[in-house]
């Protein structure tokens, strides 16, 4: 090969490599369309590193079929209608377990102030869609916000499930801290809905990465930051976080409202804002144990645990992206 052919090879090579390493990340987001779900989803529609494939949604907060048209609403605000909604689970897997009704009839009017989006969701269920999408095509990373139903129930129909996933990131569970369930202390609500999908998934051969209570704890919303969010309003993003802050606005005065599901996206984006441990983890799945996750020391880790986070780190990644 002449000098020059090697030298236009290399070239063409090194162009590859770089335009390939500025690819944004794919991301396929779960969620039950709650306040902090919102946030989180808004966070990562600003950020051009990151590309959301599709959003699903699942019972939790919000019903999904008022979830979906929640989100519906948030991509035509944010002019991303191309990515599809798909409705899931609206139910756990076994059980009756579910929010309060009052929790669960304010998170179905979120955005409501927003016009309805023209493009309505798709008539594909999401667990068919996860079936499809986490068997083939290009690797992905997943983040769950929600009860982890829609994922059991994919691999309920196909257990080779999950050749695509790159890593799940999942907001939930609780290990060293107390939990926020009052019917069963140690467990986090999306743990306690459906420790049966959340045991179907610690039982997969995928990466897991778990951001719990343990560290959502230390990164609360105050009301200082809603007072300086309010005095800004630089752009229709802020204004928006504001609006979603606003609803939980008696909660963040009380000390009780935290970055449940903005810390777990903003871990995807950099999990150096978090510390980690690999564990063995398991999830109980009775009575006032339902939902409690339990170290096992005698088996392989299975989870990288997020034990705690660094609050400041966090405000300024995720303000500074709503704030351009």
């Amino acid at each position: 090969m002449r000098p020059l052919s090697c030298y236009r090879l290399v070239l063409a090579i090194t162009l590859g490599l770089s335009l390939w390493a500025q690819q944004p990340r794919r991301v396929i987001v779960d969620t039950d369309a709650g306040t902090d779900d919102l946030l989180a989803l808004l966070f990562l529609l600003q950020r051009t590193d990151i590309q959301i494939e599709a959003i699903t949604t699942v019972h939790g907060l919000a019903n999904p079929t008022a979830g979906a048209e929640t989100v519906t609403r948030l991509l035509a605000f944010c002019k991303q209608t191309k990515i599809p909604v798909f409705i899931g689970a609206a139910r756990p897997l076994e059980g009756t377990s579910a929010f309060p009704s009052e929790w669960r009839a304010a998170a179905n009017r979120l955005l409501r102030q927003l016009p309805a989006s023209t493009v309505a969701p798709q008539n594909e269920p999401a667990a068919a869609f996860l079936k499809r999408r986490l068997l083939h095509g290009p690797t992905v990373d997943v983040l769950a916000l929600g009860p982890l139903t829609n994922f059991a129930l994919a691999l309920h129909h196909e257990p080779r499930l999950g050749f695509a996933v790159r890593e799940l990131t999942w907001m939930g569970g609780a290990l060293r801290v107390p939990g926020n369930v009052p019917a069963a202390p140690d467990a986090e609500w999306n743990a306690f809905l459906d420790p049966v999908a959340l045991e179907r998934v610690l039982a997969t051969s995928w990466k897991l990465r778990f951001v719990s209570l343990d560290a959502t704890s230390q990164v609360p919303f105050t009301i200082a930051d809603l007072e300086r969010m309010e005095a800004l309003r630089l752009n229709p993003a802020t204004w928006l976080a504001v609006e979603l802050l606003r609803t939980e606005a008696n909660s963040i005065a009380k000390g009780q409202y935290f970055a449940w599901d903005p810390l777990a996206a903003a871990i995807l984006v950099a999990p150096s804002l978090a510390q980690f441990e690999n564990v063995a983890i398991n999830v109980r799945k009775r009575s006032s144990q339902r939902g409690r996750l339990i170290r096992v020391p005698a088996l392989k880790p299975n989870v990288t645990f997020a034990t705690a986070a660094d609050a400041a780190k966090f405000q300024r990644l995720f303000w500074s992206v709503l704030l351009l």
